[in-house]
């Protein structure tokens, strides 16, 4: 994660918060929440999966655009999505390429639904009852009498 927030640190880049170890745990792989800002679809911090507490914010003014930079990546495990308009969010939803959404939250995973991603993002469905199919084999018999 630290080296992602280094390649963010650039005249261009903000962090606006966090970026650095917590103090008091001396050692482990902790990390401050982090709030990047300035980030381009071409940054490494921007296309690539994030794992921690580290978040690009990226407004924009064209919704078209918007779904064209978020879903031009190879990933899609999984996205927030926040506006007061839900007639917008749930368009724009519909749109992103990302096996999870939460729409004004960041809490995305849930036992009883299925999480996983799209693209190469994550294996398969795991949690709800999807993750089941991963354990079974589906098979036909059809009889003709």
């Amino acid at each position: 994660m630290e080296d992602y927030v280094k390649s963010a640190s650039t005249p261009r880049h903000r962090i606006a918060l966090g970026g650095d170890r917590p103090r008091e745990t001396g050692k482990g792989y902790y990390l401050n929440l982090t709030v990047v800002l300035g980030c381009e679809p071409s940054d490494r911090i921007w296309r690539e999966e994030v794992f921690g507490p580290v978040v690009c914010i990226r407004p924009f003014d064209d919704e078209e655009q918007m779904l064209r930079e978020v879903n031009d990546s190879p990933y899609g495990l999984s996205g927030s999505l926040w506006t007061n308009d839900l007639k917008r969010a749930l368009r724009v939803a519909r749109r992103v390429e990302s096996g999870v959404l939460s729409v004004n939250s960041h809490s995305s995973v849930h036992v009883e639904a299925p999480f996983g991603g799209f693209k190469q993002s994550g294996v398969g469905r795991d949690l709800g009852m999807s993750a089941m199919e991963g354990y079974t084999e589906l098979k036909n018999v059809y009889v003709a009498v």
